[in-house]
């Protein structure tokens, strides 16, 4: 077979094992709605959906920066996520309520930091060539004890020193607990069962997702990202810098995060040192049962998003169906959920690839 019909061939079994994959999401996702709407009281409340779906945010944006490394390949993996959120958020109080600066300048310095945390973890993977594994589980014990002693364990705005200010400004706290309703060019927008659509869901997820989308699908860069997950050693010789790649991947899941910790602490009006705690495997989930092969070179952002909504309305369905058991449980069918998103990706792959 010619090498142009075989790579055509190639091309066109992957969009098939892609649409595959996004259709067994659809199917799971639909399934876990219909089983908690039936069983669990009030998960159809609207005001429990707004709050899911408005909480949710913040882990779909770790799960779509964590995506980006595991496609760069190398065994990429990300496991300061949650880390990288704590310290973020944790700069972003230290500055606006300790210091007094400007809120937005606070938020432009939040950023910045989960950029260099994220490139710290680039240059010690893709320069040092130290084990991802190894190298995000000691960036995640670190940057988390960063973030605890910054403020000896406490959050900001901090109860205890009634001399600081006692919150953040009103117009950051929009952020997360605004609606796009509130803006007054999107006012016209109907409300669903008289809950507004979340600012951050507007505003801040689905630009993130599509510029995401573009980015991967339809520059150069995203081309190299899949070139260099599918076969570092061919992006090699095609003169792409591996090193480069993996290098940007792991800073922009460093910026993700940065992002992800403005919105926690727009939610919650508060910076805490630990909010992250937990959020790495969340984010992994997700990235896995998107269809990210954790091989690297495979993956999608609207995979992702499915994943997110799945792994959030679980969550949510089992606190309501457990109560104080769900602490318990949740962690479990994680993991449950972890390890068939890997076999069910693998069943997909050789069911409809060809030679």
């Amino acid at each position: 077979m010619p090498n142009g019909a075989r790579i055509t061939g190639i091309a066109r079994s992957l969009r098939v094992i892609a649409a595959a994959r996004l259709a067994l999401l659809i199917v799971l996702f639909t399934a876990l709605f219909l089983y908690f709407s039936l069983n669990v009281p009030n998960f159809l409340g609207a005001y429990n959906i707004y709050s899911v779906v408005q909480n949710g945010v913040i882990i779909g944006i770790l799960g779509i920066g964590e995506s980006l490394v595991i496609i760069s390949g190398g065994g990429g993996i990300d496991l300061s996520v949650g880390s990288m959120l704590g310290l973020s958020g944790m700069i972003l109080g230290i500055m606006n309520i300790q210091w007094g600066m400007n809120i937005w300048l606070a938020v432009a310095a939040c950023l910045l930091t989960g950029l260099m945390l994220g490139c710290i973890n680039g240059l010690l993977v893709s320069l040092v060539r130290i084990p991802p594994l190894i190298v995000t589980l000691a960036t995640y014990y670190g940057y988390a004890a960063i973030a605890l002693q910054l403020t000896s364990t406490r959050p900001l705005p901090d109860a205890t020193q009634p001399n600081l200010p006692q919150s953040l400004p009103s117009e950051f706290i929009t952020i997360g607990n605004g609606n796009m309703q509130d803006i007054g060019w999107l006012s016209w927008f109907p409300k669903i069962s008289g809950e507004g659509i979340p600012f951050q869901v507007f505003f801040v997820f689905l630009p993130l997702t599509v510029i995401t989308a573009f980015v991967l699908r339809r520059t150069v860069g995203g081309r190299y990202l899949y070139g260099v997950g599918v076969n570092a050693l061919a992006a090699r010789f095609s003169a792409i810098q591996v090193w480069g790649v993996r290098f940007w991947a792991y800073a922009a899941a460093g910026l993700f995060a940065g992002i992800a910790a403005v919105v926690q602490t727009a939610l919650s009006a508060s910076a805490t040192p630990n909010v992250g705690e937990g959020l790495n495997l969340q984010a992994i989930t997700i990235a896995v049962l998107g269809g990210v092969s954790i091989t690297g070179g495979e993956g999608n952002v609207l995979g992702v998003t499915l994943s997110t909504l799945i792994v959030i309305f679980l969550y949510n369905g089992l606190g309501l169906q457990l109560g104080n058991n769900a602490g318990v449980w949740q962690p479990f069918a994680l993991g449950i959920l972890l390890i068939g998103s890997v076999l069910l990706n693998e069943w997909v792959r050789r069911r409809l690839s060809v030679s």
